[in-house]
């Protein structure tokens, strides 16, 4: 059956007239703009900074505390971004440092390797000589009574009585009076007063008068200053050892001071002014009565930092000046590195020898020596690009626009110099004063990847 228009229902014929309306219009492409509308204006609120609670619509003064009310900031407000020059600010402040600080560039040039070294003088141990009694006794007489007082050998220094020097003469008496031809018992009678510490002209002037000689005279055997004596030993620790073939006075001998100990102490220990050796007082046999002290050669200690030991060596050509005298040069060379480092020192130690004529060079005294070193290796910065934390030394590189601490093994140091081992590379830019940009070592935190290959 044929279907009829007039037939269909009223819907159907609504349907088929909006499907022609949508044919007829033209398609388009083009996005669909969205327009958002602005967010309202939000009113200003006003609080104060010290107590929160206070918001007020217009600015004032705070009810409370009288303080002036400030804008309060809206939660929703959204931060303003960072410019591109902020990067490096936004950065943990202990792994980079904002600066204008000169750069260097590390170089393989020592150029003058020249190290300054600060020293002293000290006595020459091995000139140093200890006068003991041979001999106990009680003295007399003390001629040397002063502190530094010069000697020269020979000289008389003090008066001993000794009973037991006392009973020898008396048996080279006996001998001479009862047994002269006896030559075996004389020349034993003679070489027992001789090793009790009388001279051949003292044992001469007894056969001639036919007396013991109560009062004997000490000489001394050494020329130089006299210096308080070191302390004595303690019961049970023995004495400095006589060495009765070292002649020059009656009853003193003298103790060797290479190998001993005893010297050493003439520059460990601070010099007293006066003697403890009185008039009266009694000594012992083996017991040090001086210490004479020759000061024709002094030594002139030097104190290297420990990286600068590396560039010294035994024979190198140093230049003295002393402190006293800054228009005085002496010319020496370096007899000893001491392979230790001296008790509490952190420094080593240089010996050079100094001759000292008239004794114009007094211990104590304050020195400065310059070495021409060597050195092969590594990169050279100033001294001031190398900051020394204590357990590590580091410098700072730049990176963009800051720097930030790189550790670095350093060597050999000269005036203004420093040797890089290891850390850096000779096209970083480093900062020619790191000392600028740290204000203490606690805040720092060098990188810890591994050290650059120079």
């Amino acid at each position: 059956m044929k279907k009829s228009w007039n037939n269909s229902p009223w819907w159907y014929l609504l349907l088929v007239s909006l499907l022609g309306a949508c044919q007829s219009q033209p398609q388009s492409n083009a996005p669909t703009a969205t327009v958002t509308a602005p967010p309202a204006a939000v009113a200003d609120r006003y609080t104060c900074p010290m107590h929160p609670q206070i918001v007020r619509d217009q600015p004032g003064a705070c009810p409370i505390c009288g303080m002036t009310l400030v804008k309060k900031v809206s939660a929703n407000a959204a931060p303003a971004p960072a410019s591109a020059g902020l990067p490096n600010l936004l950065q943990a402040p202990n792994a980079t440092v904002v600066s204008t600080v000169a750069t260097v560039h590390p170089s393989p040039d020592a150029a003058d390797l020249t190290l300054t070294l600060p020293g002293r003088v000290e006595y020459d141990v091995r000139r140093t000589d200890i006068i003991a009694a041979r001999i106990g006794g009680r003295v007399e007489k003390l001629l040397v009574r002063s502190n530094y007082q010069p000697v020269t050998k020979g000289q008389k220094l003090l008066e001993l009585y000794s009973p037991q020097l006392v009973t020898a003469q008396e048996e080279l008496i006996f001998i001479l009076t009862n047994d002269a031809q006896n030559r075996t018992l004389l020349q034993g009678a003679r070489q027992k007063l001789r090793l009790l510490g009388l001279t051949d002209a003292q044992i001469n002037r007894t056969v001639a008068t036919r007396q013991p000689q109560y009062q004997v005279a000490v000489y001394s055997p050494y020329t130089g200053y006299i210096v308080a004596q070191p302390a004595q030993a303690g019961p049970g620790q023995p004495a400095a050892a006589p060495a009765p073939e070292a002649g020059g006075g009656a009853m003193g001998g003298s103790t060797p001071a290479m190998g001993s100990p005893t010297p050493a102490t003439v520059s460990a220990t601070p010099l007293e002014t006066g003697l403890t050796l009185t008039e009266g007082s009694y000594v012992t046999a083996r017991q040090p009565l001086f210490r004479v002290v020759n000061t024709q050669q002094v030594w002139g200690v030097f104190e290297p930092q420990p990286d600068e030991l590396a560039g010294l060596r035994v024979g190198q050509t140093i230049r003295v000046v002393p402190e006293d005298n800054p228009t005085r040069t002496l010319t020496a060379r370096i007899d000893l590195v001491e392979p230790l480092f001296r008790n509490g020192a952190s420094t080593g130690a240089v010996r050079v020898h100094l001759a000292n004529p008239g004794g114009r060079l007094r211990s104590g005294t304050l020195l400065t020596g310059t070495v021409k070193g060597s050195a092969s290796g590594g990169l050279w910065l100033p001294r001031t690009a190398v900051v020394d934390l204590g357990n590590q030394q580091v410098a700072f590189i730049r990176t963009g626009g800051a720097f930030h601490a790189v550790p670095v093994q350093t060597g050999q140091r000269t005036a203004d110099r420093v040797q890089v081992l290891r850390g850096l590379n000779q096209q970083d830019a480093v900062a020619a004063n790191g000392q600028f940009l740290v204000d203490s070592e606690g805040f720092l935190q060098p990188s810890t990847s591994a050290y650059h290959d120079n």
